[in-house]
């Protein structure tokens, strides 16, 4: 553990005692690495201003070093956080009204089979209740898209516009009525990309970094830009793994074929630091921030607010959000006082889910919880 926003007397006051507490977090981690098959894990602590990390396992197979809170790695779905924190704040400004239609503030955008732009609402895109299939098909499990879109080569060197993974999304053709079920889509939030472009007059990137890394204090944190494949050091590399054995440093991916939906990347002090600021009031109104944490009514997804996921501890509610993306798996939730980022660098093909579930759950609960 390193002691921050401490003086080093009053740290060295407390190692004594807290040294069994650093034991037995270690150990919840290195079981959270080994479950998940992981070459590095990590996890950062924040009390207020008393922020902690841990790593263990390496950043990379062969030259890594631990990872800690200041290691950087792509957050994947957790990006959905700022997308939404950004249209939120533009509805506090009056120029966005969260029940518009999405036709009517971003015309000709969203088409597709059975798809009417003019009865799916902003709300229903932060939702994900808004009928439109995941341009990935990560959830529906349309693994063949999935694979396609990933590994086309073509990507590679001529980045994906934020238009064409809508419309790979939009193609499917409607899944249900808007609002009237609930289907994960990263689709939605590549359309919310582009809304807060639209409205701002400025590229995603300059927008969430100007009205929210900047404001936090996020200095690790930024979402690439199209062909800004590498990640400035100290990063983990990503990896594909089965078994435990990892096959692919996948590090390296093209950016934008995340986007507004997953493609941020940060550390764990600056993603525990965003939380707590959003928690506070720093960032949306007290109106919006409980807008945020209000479920919607329905089938399909019982713990998703507007673009913050419900969490379950052994102490209460906490919200958050999770996220996967190639060669990365993260979460990070707090309760407004305490939050916790978890990492590892690694999407498992294979791995023991059960004992993966649970150690990450060990690891949310001592952090928020002990």
């Amino acid at each position: 553990m390193r002691c921050l926003l401490v003086t080093t007397a009053i740290c060295a006051l407390l190692g004594a005692s807290a040294a069994p507490a650093q034991a037995a977090e270690q150990d919840r981690l290195n079981a959270y690495r080994v479950a998940t098959g992981s070459v590095g894990a990590m996890v950062t602590t924040r009390d207020g201003d008393a922020v902690a990390g841990w790593g263990s396992g390496r950043t990379a197979v062969l030259t890594g070093v631990a990872p800690d809170e200041h290691t950087r790695f792509r957050v994947g779905s957790q990006t959905k956080m700022f997308v939404a924190t950004v249209l939120l704040q533009l509805v506090d400004e009056g120029r966005l009204d969260l029940d518009a239609p999405i036709e009517q503030v971003l015309p000709g955008v969203v088409r597709g089979p059975g798809i009417d732009p003019n009865a799916i609402t902003v709300r229903h895109l932060l939702e994900h209740r808004s009928g439109i299939p995941d341009y990935l098909g990560f959830v529906g499990g349309d693994y063949l898209q999935t694979a396609v879109l990933l590994l086309n080569p073509t990507w590679q060197i001529t980045p994906p516009t934020p238009q064409r993974l809508v419309d790979e999304g939009t193609g499917k053709g409607a899944q249900f009525a808007p609002g009237q079920g609930g289907a994960y889509s990263n689709t939605g939030y590549t359309v919310l990309g582009m809304l807060v472009e639209k409205l701002t007059g400025q590229d995603l990137r300059t927008a969430i970094k100007e009205r929210v890394l900047d404001r936090v204090g996020m200095p690790s944190t930024f979402l690439p830009a199209p062909g800004q494949k590498a990640l400035p050091a100290p990063a983990s590399h990503g990896y594909l793994s089965v078994g435990g054995m990892a096959f692919a440093d996948v590090t390296g991916y093209e950016p934008t074929v995340w986007g507004a939906a997953g493609g941020l990347v940060s550390t764990g002090e600056d993603l525990t630091a965003f939380l707590n600021a959003l928690f506070s009031g720093e960032l949306v109104s007290p109106t919006l921030l409980a807008q945020m944490r209000d479920v919607a009514p329905g089938p399909g997804l019982p713990n998703y607010g507007l673009g913050l996921q419900r969490y379950s501890t052994d102490c209460g509610q906490v919200w958050g959000h999770s996220g996967q993306i190639a060669g990365y798996t993260t979460l990070t939730v707090g309760d407004g006082e305490r939050a916790v980022s978890i990492a590892i660098n690694n999407t498992p093909v294979v791995a023991d889910s059960a004992a993966a579930s649970q150690a990450q759950r060990d690891l949310v609960n001592h952090a928020l919880c002990g």
